[in-house]
């Protein structure tokens, strides 16, 4: 009798609703599956270069069991996005739904590229004005040099530092913008409308402003945490390093390009960065390479 009443309920939903929640539940599949692949691949291919050591890959399991509880809350920010007015995935939603693309290739490239550098042009102010000051000040008798370790990936062959750190940058990109971007902006949105009672309709400028500034403190909180051991000895201390670390402010920006085009244009702003930063790297030890002989 039970399973009568489910075949005639299911029955009774219009071909389209249903439909529409077999590609929720396909784009759910898709995204989640994401965000666990790039979270597992990140570690390992950060060790076979050197920006993080073998001892350090425990502290990694907290971060990853954060990526699963974030991954299975994609289903709750695809449900809730339409009602919000955010705009998910729409390339991958397209394309589950057989649909034409709401965008080129061309054009979500460039408007990625000029978000990337903004992305990067807001990390490196935050360092030149804030975080170096700090470390000067931290180290007053250095003479004018604050003589840091040489971290150990530049060390390696630059090919090396280039092509392995564009698969930790586009693996990181994928997993956290999903984590960040998709799920967290849904959460934070959420929470705002129960705040200020709104029930229907597009979200308010204020909620989206709300949404944007805590999953852009939440990334770069997640980017802190490893360091704060050796420098923030308390939870005030914590919670104002979180303002200061570049991630927040790079997260601000992918957080704005995310509203205005989508999680894949985020996405691929994102890896164009970090990979950008690891070529970077790369031509920086080549050239000291070629200084020397």
């Amino acid at each position: 009798m039970t399973e009568a009443a489910s075949d005639g309920a299911s029955a009774a939903l219009p071909n389209g609703v249903e439909s529409n929640r077999a590609a929720r539940r396909r784009e759910s599949a898709i995204l989640i599956m994401l965000a666990l692949a790039g979270a597992v691949l990140e570690y390992p291919l950060a060790l076979a270069i050197k920006s993080i050591e073998l001892p350090e890959l425990v502290h990694a399991m907290p971060f990853l069991v954060i990526t699963a509880v974030l991954a299975s809350m994609v289903p709750f920010a695809l449900r809730v996005n339409p009602r919000f007015g955010l705009p998910g995935a729409p390339l991958i939603a397209a394309k589950i739904a057989g649909e034409k693309m709401p965008i080129s290739m061309r054009s979500l490239l460039k408007i990625s590229v000029r978000y990337a550098i903004l992305a990067a042009s807001a990390g490196a102010a935050v360092l030149a004005v804030v975080i170096v000051p700090m470390l000067f000040i931290a180290h007053p008798h250095g003479g004018g040099s604050l003589n840091l370790p040489i971290p150990p990936m530049l060390t390696l062959a630059p090919g090396r530092i280039a092509t392995v750190g564009a698969l930790v940058a586009i693996a990181a990109a994928v997993s956290e913008e999903i984590q960040f971007r998709l799920v967290l902006f849904a959460v934070f949105t959420w929470i705002a409308r129960l705040i200020t009672r709104g029930s229907s309709g597009e979200s308010s400028r204020g909620a989206l402003w709300f949404a944007t500034f805590l999953q852009a403190y939440a990334f770069g909180l997640v980017h802190l945490l490893p360091l704060a051991g050796s420098t923030f000895h308390s939870t005030p201390l914590l919670l104002v390093g979180g303002l200061l670390m570049p991630q927040t402010w790079e997260g601000l920006v992918f957080g704005r390009l995310y509203l205005k085009r989508g999680l894949e244009a985020a996405m691929l702003a994102h890896a164009t960065m970090d990979v950008a930063m690891f070529v970077l790297a790369a031509i920086g030890v080549l050239s000291t390479h070629l200084s020397a002989k």
